[in-house]
């Protein structure tokens, strides 16, 4: 027998259980060092005193919501500098954030906001923040960021054992959590901004970065 109400009383409880469910922003991600994240042992060493300084990170997001803000299609690019590897511990850094022209304001507070919330320890101090066309794919065997003319990265999946020396094991793991990961050999990477007393450019092929895809849990 149905009891009076009954309906109304499931209809209630599944609206309370998926409220309490998180959501899902996901996405993709790219990140290169100035340091290998896969070496022997004297490249390791001989970079943790003076390499790895500089890093450059790139996400997409794809699908989900922040703070009542669609994220789809947001692309973010950051360029951090830290005062000492930043492969080691939470050393003082300082950061730069891109992001995307094609965002709306809403879109690109969102982002930022969502970027210092989950990320903020990773991106020490942020100096300053800049809307500029970025360009960002990932594919099977390679990923790309192009920001402006400021900033351009190139990765390809690692090829091992080819791309590194004898007796290399992996050292370091992505900066930001990923749910699939790829090891990559950075091709090219260069910043050409302002923000910073120092550029560079780089296209020595180095096991020194990851992509792949993200998730982030949000209410």
């Amino acid at each position: 027998m149905r009891l009076p109400g009954m309906s109304i009383i499931v209809v209630l409880l599944a609206t309370v259980l998926c409220a309490q469910q998180p959501s899902q922003i996901v996405g993709d991600y790219i990140e290169a060092r100035s340091n290998h994240v896969y070496g022997c042992y004297c490249e390791w060493s001989g970079e943790g005193v003076t390499g790895g300084r500089e890093a450059t990170l790139g996400w997409h997001f794809t699908a989900g919501e922040y703070g009542g803000t669609r994220m789809a299609g947001v692309k973010v690019a950051a360029v951090i500098v830290g005062e000492h590897t930043l492969s080691k511990g939470v050393a003082p850094r300082k950061s730069i954030l891109f992001f995307d022209t094609a965002a709306s304001k809403a879109q690109r507070q969102a982002a930022e906001n969502l970027l210092r919330e989950r990320h903020g320890e990773l991106l020490g101090e942020i100096l300053n923040v800049h809307t500029v066309p970025i360009q960002f794919q990932r594919e099977a065997d390679r990923a790309t960021l192009r920001v402006g003319e400021l900033l351009t990265l190139t990765l390809r999946k690692a090829q091992l054992p080819d791309d590194a020396l004898q007796g290399a094991i992996l050292w370091y793991d992505p900066f930001v959590p990923l749910t699939e990961s790829t090891l990559a050999t950075t091709l090219n990477t260069k910043y050409q901004g302002r923000d910073f007393n120092q550029q560079w450019e780089v296209s020595e092929p180095t096991i020194s970065g990851y992509y792949g895809r993200f998730q982030l849990a949000t209410r």
